[in-house]
């Protein structure tokens, strides 16, 4: 090969590779050079890595806020369950209160109701009625007058509540305080026990015109044995 032949097929490779080199830099997507592109360059995963971990904290932050929801609906739940059970006690407690008034108004109402019963009874009656001590006591509650036929010792040694003292064996001395009573209320004799001085009162109020006497069999000794009202 000739100089001059070698001299232009160098020329010939130079334009091919200064061509070359110019399109290249010209087009919109250029080849990289020898060696181009090999730089290092950390900054993309410097920033994915901080990307990574604001996202590993925001992670955490909702399972933290989600447990935290979970805990404050437990609780609630909780607290809902219990204010169930005392909005269930209250019913319990309100449901009893409810069942002993209503058995209190009915025994009442049975009381009443004898009362009236025994009082229609007695309108046309002059005999005394014999009574036991529970409807002496509910006499008691009822507010009506008793009458001790004891002597006054025994009396103001102890006697019911309230009770007037009208010893029968001095009955003259208190005939003219019998005579201003009213004849038509409800009056109840009693003396000890076994004794015979109530009955006698009673009678004797009756042939006075007293019409609504009751004789408490029972007397002083039962009733203090119970331990009602006393003086």
């Amino acid at each position: 090969m000739s100089k001059r032949t070698a001299l232009e097929i160098a020329v010939i490779i130079l334009i091919v590779l200064v061509v070359g080199i110019l399109y290249n830099i010209s087009s919109p997507q250029p080849l990289p050079f020898i060696g181009e592109g090999k730089n290092i360059d950390f900054s993309r995963s410097d920033s994915l890595l901080l990307a990574l971990q604001k996202q590993d904290s925001i992670q955490k932050t909702a399972d933290s806020l989600k447990n935290l929801s979970m805990k404050r609906e437990d609780s609630l739940k909780l607290l809902n369950e219990q204010r169930i059970q005392d909005s269930l006690m209250t019913a319990r407690i309100q449901d009893s209160t409810k069942r002993v008034n209503d058995s209190l108004k009915a025994v009442q109402k049975r009381i009443d109701d004898s009362l009236k019963t025994a009082s229609a009874t007695q309108q046309d009656i002059v005999k005394p009625i014999d009574i036991k001590v529970d409807f002496a006591k509910a006499l008691f509650d009822k507010g009506y007058q008793f009458i001790d036929a004891r002597d006054e010792a025994d009396y103001s040694a102890g006697s019911i509540k309230g009770a007037i003292s009208i010893p029968f064996h001095h009955l003259e001395d208190h005939r003219k305080r019998l005579e201003g009573m009213n004849k038509d209320a409800v009056y109840i004799a009693y003396c000890s026990s076994a004794c015979d001085v109530s009955i006698d009162l009673a009678y004797a109020m009756a042939k006075m015109g007293f019409k609504k006497v009751y004789i408490f069999h029972g007397g002083w000794d039962e009733w203090n044995k119970l331990g009602y009202p006393a003086n």
